[in-house]
């Protein structure tokens, strides 16, 4: 079952890179660092971790994160 996913990046990512490398996701910006959300399971997650990879960005932290309007409990998890 996925589950929704914060995953941080350092820096500014180029609006037309952003939507072509992570279309469908949610994409924020706040100072230098860049946040990717969105519902991935196990090998989704893993492989939107190789492409961050790819691309050369640093990753900051990886957490999964409550759906909106859901109780679950969070965890997060320092990289």
């Amino acid at each position: 079952m996925p589950a929704r996913y914060e995953i941080r990046v350092a820096g500014r990512l180029d609006e037309a890179a952003a939507a072509m490398s992570f279309a469908g996701l949610d994409i924020a910006t706040r100072g230098a660092v860049t946040t990717i959300t969105g519902e991935f399971d196990q090998a989704g997650l893993q492989g939107m971790l190789e492409r961050i990879r790819s691309l050369g960005l640093e990753l900051l932290e990886a957490r999964r994160v409550r759906r909106p309007g859901s109780a679950r409990y969070t965890t997060g998890r320092r990289l």
